[in-house]
């Protein structure tokens, strides 16, 4: 029996989007899969059923074929390989990215403003689900016995929709015509009804696939992710997402924080080779090498997250690169040494809110976002400064569980709602820290009685201990009666130069806020330096924030703390190397790093410290100040340190 998507912890991808024109396959190497099966052991596959393009790449009777190879049936030939090594079978299948389907029945497109049909974008709106992409998922589920589907092409390509199926779902929701347009009243709670009708569209086929196949387990790609923060409406069976190609590391470090806070199964798929342009469509692609695959996994394990990496078909869909294989094997060997990640969970000590930010036209749920963009730099400013962080959704700020936070970043937004504001100032009142990046200022001004100007562009130097940093960020200027200033900004690249205070610390019941003067993710994202990271820490310290699990040793580690089955998971990962580097597209080498000292503060009673996936006892040091101490000696990729 294959593992559920909830007990998989490895999986492998590979989707060719079979395309007009081409024989699928023209080459055929059944060997090269059965190898990789046998030499890789996933938990679970994910092939190609139906691509962005809309041709089905095998003999469906419920949509269109692509041009097929006589007598085979790749999907048939993967199931029974796949069952008879007991490894699940998930169905690669584009949604509403459906060239194919809108050139048949352009009916369904989306139509923008002006009247133009899309060539690939259906609407949610119209009768796809139930026409075609159910009976296709039904194909999947009862006649090929998958397991699953990741269903591809979805949040991220819906559209504001002013079709008529759009129109009628507006009108007999109790709105009148015409559809609002961009820059008119009613704008952006026109393009929130259309996200409704996205997760009311997926919610169609999920219910349905669920009501008739009860084992059948699927998502939507990126669904409530990052670009989705909205509370959990659609029963998906699991989270997943393919993150960046290049600089990947960094965006599977702050694309698994925002799956990890929803508390569900969920995993990240790392692009198996590096594509130019980041597109389904070109051919020009390379092979990442086996220590550039392993520190991508080290990253989404260490948040107790299931890894799989996508890599390609050649001959469409026939052959796989067979002199890839010897590295996948050892990657899939690097992720099975540590399954005792697997379904961890990261401590809610340092908490980043993802700001609400729906303010941009085009796609729906876009990556780039203002705060969204903000979030992932401070993810980064953050984890770089060696604190493990944990997300918190805005919808979080509501319930229950903030107290279990020490402290709370809120990045720069402009679209703070009044009700996340109320629910941090109580946090505080009872003895919550927040800080408060300078963009967000206005939001708190009315609560904690200050006032502040309107943020400016201007060249700053930021102190951090006894160095500067320079560079171009909004600035604010904060007056308080109560607050206590700390920190400095100088006017020019000399500790001597005149300064202004960096921010004001302001106290609020049982806890207090520091509101900073500046916008210091936006500052982070050109100044990439020791100070701005030094900057934080004395900000973090001043707040009273006090990790339990602090790092040293080498600015290139990065920490995440765990819990699991009552214990500490302290995963240490090494980020150096050429990761971030634009023109480096595969790398086989990093500089391991060390002596790292790993300290546990005294209230963390520390009995026995096992260094994973070695399985061997480290010396435990005990402090005067009560603290406790264990070196490690060299971090080549990822070690995780259970303690009990």
């Amino acid at each position: 029996m294959p593992l559920c998507r909830k007990e998989s912890a490895f999986g492998m991808h590979f989707d060719f989007h079979a395309m007009p024109c081409e024989v699928v396959p023209s080459v055929w190497c059944p060997e090269s899969y059965t190898r990789m099966l046998d030499e890789c052991k996933p938990d679970f596959m994910q092939c190609d059923t139906k691509g962005h393009a809309g041709l089905s790449s095998y003999p469906t009777n419920a949509g269109t074929r692509a041009i097929l190879h006589e007598g085979l049936d790749i999907l048939k030939f993967m199931r029974e390989e796949t069952a008879k090594r007991g490894i699940a079978l998930y169905g690669h299948h584009s949604g509403l990215y459906e060239q194919n389907a809108v050139k048949l029945h352009p009916d369904w497109a989306v139509v923008d403003e002006n009247g133009k049909r899309s060539t690939d974008y259906i609407s949610v709106f119209s009768p796809y689900v139930e026409e075609l992409l159910l009976p296709q998922l039904r194909e999947l589920a009862g006649t090929y016995h998958l397991d699953g589907a990741w269903v591809d092409g979805d949040c991220w390509a819906s559209y504001a929709d002013y079709s008529h199926w759009a129109q009628e779902a507006w009108c007999a929701a109790g709105h009148t015509l015409p559809l609002p347009k961009p820059g008119e009243d009613g704008y952006e709670g026109f393009r929130d009804f259309v996200r409704v009708g996205f997760e009311r569209y997926v919610a169609r086929y999920v219910d349905a696939l669920h009501a008739e196949f009860p084992r059948f387990q699927i998502t939507s790609n990126w669904i409530y992710s990052a670009r989705m923060p909205e509370k959990t409406t659609v029963g998906v069976d699991f989270l997943s997402g393919d993150y960046d190609c290049a600089n990947s590391l960094e965006s599977a470090r702050f694309q698994g924080r925002a799956l990890e806070a929803r508390g569900m199964p969920w995993d990240l798929i790392s692009w198996g080779q590096n594509a130019r342009p980041l597109s389904w469509a070109t051919h020009d692609r390379n092979l990442k090498g086996t220590v550039q695959l392993c520190q991508e996994a080290a990253v989404v394990i260490a948040m107790g997250g299931c890894f799989q990496f996508f890599n390609i078909h050649y001959g469409h869909g026939g052959i796989l690169q067979p002199w890839g294989l010897p590295s996948w094997k050892e990657v899939a060997a690097f992720c099975r040494a540590r399954r005792f990640c697997f379904g961890a969970h990261i401590l809610p000590e340092l908490g980043i809110l993802l700001p609400f930010d729906r303010s941009l036209s085009g796609s729906l749920y876009p990556d780039d976002t203002p705060g969204l963009l903000v979030f992932r730099r401070w993810i980064q400013l953050a984890q770089d400064s060696q604190f493990s962080t944990k997300t918190i959704l805005p919808h979080q700020l509501q319930e229950d569980g903030l107290q279990r936070f020490q402290a709370i970043i809120v990045p720069s937004s402009s679209r703070l709602a009044p009700e996340s504001v109320t629910a941090l100032l109580q946090y505080v009142k009872q003895g919550g820290r927040v800080l408060v990046d300078g963009g967000s200022a206005t939001a708190f001004a009315t609560g904690l009685g200050f006032t502040v100007t309107q943020p400016k562009e201007r060249l700053v130097f930021v102190q951090g201990g006894q160095r500067l940093a320079a560079g171009e960020t909004p600035c604010n200027e904060i007056s308080s009666a109560i607050g206590i200033p700390f920190g400095h900004i100088h006017e020019d690249n000399f500790l001597e130069s005149p300064s202004a205070p960096a921010g004001y610390l302001l106290p609020h019941g049982l806890g207090g806020v520091a509101v900073l003067n500046f916008s210091l993710g936006d500052f982070y994202e050109t100044n990439r330096t020791p100070t701005t990271r030094d900057f934080l820490r004395e900000i973090l310290d001043t707040l009273g924030y006090i990790p339990s699990v602090t790092v040293t040793g080498s600015h290139f580690t990065d920490l995440t703390v765990c819990q699991k089955d009552g214990r500490l998971l302290v995963n240490l990962i090494n980020f150096a190397g050429e990761h971030n580097v634009p023109n480096v597209r595969s790398f086989d080498e990093i500089p391991a790093i060390g002596l790292l000292t790993i300290r546990f503060v005294p209230a963390i009673p520390v009995n026995k410290v096992t260094l994973l996936p070695e399985n061997r006892n480290l010396p435990i040091q005990r402090n005067p100040d009560g603290s406790s101490t264990v070196t490690l000696e060299r971090l080549e990729i990822h070690a995780a340190l259970e303690v009990q």
